[in-house]
């Protein structure tokens, strides 16, 4: 990556006025190309929130939560229970800040790959170094270990994991910016400092920061 690139993508992650972890995630997002049908679990109300907005490709789009929306076309799913679902139904899944609050993930995962097609798309992500948050439960925070193993265990290949973050002060921010982000301009120039100081101590030390000081976890991988 070239340095006009570098600092095209800092700059898509300072501006605007969401929580780091989410702008990562939308980055992140914006860089995969997928085709066919995709369910989205945990899809929002406001649908410009979804994450399938920020995705390429050739697709078709459904919504889930654990609450219906029949006006907005959002159908009722609990992923601690059986899905109403058919077998082999989708060719993508995405999973964006929901298994943290999932008691029971591993019947969650199992379901997830019933519903796939072969060799679908299994694309998610949860939060690591990040404030409780209950919706209306905030059970657990995973690592690239545990993605790794239990997505192997439940019978998808070909996955790839990866931390998100930069170094312990942008970890710091994401803890703080529920409250410096009704600060314009100070919130943005904040982050933007912390970038650049986690650059600094970078120089010194050999693991990447962001595999030490996660603000989230990101994963991809396919169905068997």
């Amino acid at each position: 990556m070239n340095l006009k690139q570098n600092i095209f993508n800092i700059f898509k992650i300072v501006i605007g006025n969401e929580s780091l972890l989410r702008k990562i995630q939308k980055n992140l997002c914006s860089k995969l190309f997928l085709k066919g049908l995709t369910l989205e679990f945990g899809a929002v109300e406001k649908k410009s929130k979804n994450f399938s907005n920020f995705i390429k490709g050739k697709t078709n789009f459904e919504y889930s939560n654990y609450y219906q929306n029949k006006k907005l076309k959002i159908f009722s799913a609990d992923l601690t229970k059986k899905l109403k679902i058919k077998s082999n139904k989708y060719n993508n899944i995405l999973l964006f800040n929901v298994l943290e609050h999932l008691p029971e993930y591993n019947s969650a995962l199992s379901e997830i790959n019933r519903i796939l097609k072969k060799g679908g798309k299994f694309v998610g992500s949860t939060p690591f170094i990040y404030q409780i948050h209950s919706a209306p439960n905030d059970y657990f925070r995973f690592t690239k270990k545990f993605f790794e193993f239990e997505l192997k265990k439940n019978k998808f290949y070909n996955i790839k994991v990866e931390y998100m973050g930069y170094g312990p002060l942008t970890a710091c921010y994401s803890l703080i910016f529920a409250y410096v982000r009704f600060l314009p301009i100070f919130c943005q120039l904040l982050l933007l400092v912390c970038m650049i100081l986690d650059s600094f101590l970078q120089i010194f030390v050999r693991t990447e920061l962001k595999e030490i000081f996660p603000v989230g976890i990101f994963f991809i991988a396919q169905k068997k």
